[in-house]
């Protein structure tokens, strides 16, 4: 009989990690169907002035940059999800080391151990010229330009 590499996360742990980004992952897909049957019954509405129709294209630019970022955490609870069926989930992705469950159950998505995390952290900080956004993977203008 093997030992899991995610030995030191018992199966209790990890149901509960499981549950906890399950509903997660279930209160986002809710969501989308929330905002995809507001943006529906929203376009069949009729004439405004241009006041409130800017006001609306404002609140819809900011609705979708919010569905966006839904949307990446989303397809990263379903890659975590993947990794719990392995026993790659919990291993620091960096070093190999085991993520602590008080950090797992704070950030059920974590790649890396703290110490790694803060490493990379401080790394993307002090490399002010090259920053790129975690998100989306573009580099990011210092210029602002």
């Amino acid at each position: 009989m093997s030992v899991r590499l995610n030995s030191h996360l018992s199966d209790k742990q990890l149901t509960m990690l499981r549950d906890k980004l399950l509903a997660e992952a279930e209160r986002i897909r809710a969501n989308f169907q929330l905002k995809k049957s507001e943006y529906e019954n929203h376009s069949i509405t009729g004439a405004k002035d241009e006041v409130d129709s800017a006001n609306d294209n404002i609140l819809l630019a900011a609705d979708m940059r919010f569905s966006n970022r839904e949307s990446l955490y989303y397809k990263k609870i379903m890659k975590t999800l993947s990794k719990i069926e392995s026993d790659q989930y919990g291993m620091c992705d960096e070093c190999g080391e085991s993520i602590t469950y008080s950090r797992l159950i704070a950030r059920p998505t974590s790649e890396m151990c703290i110490l790694c995390k803060e490493e990379s952290e401080r790394e993307e900080s002090q490399n002010f010229f090259e920053r790129r956004s975690k998100s989306l993977g573009r580099e990011m203008s210092v210029s602002g330009h």
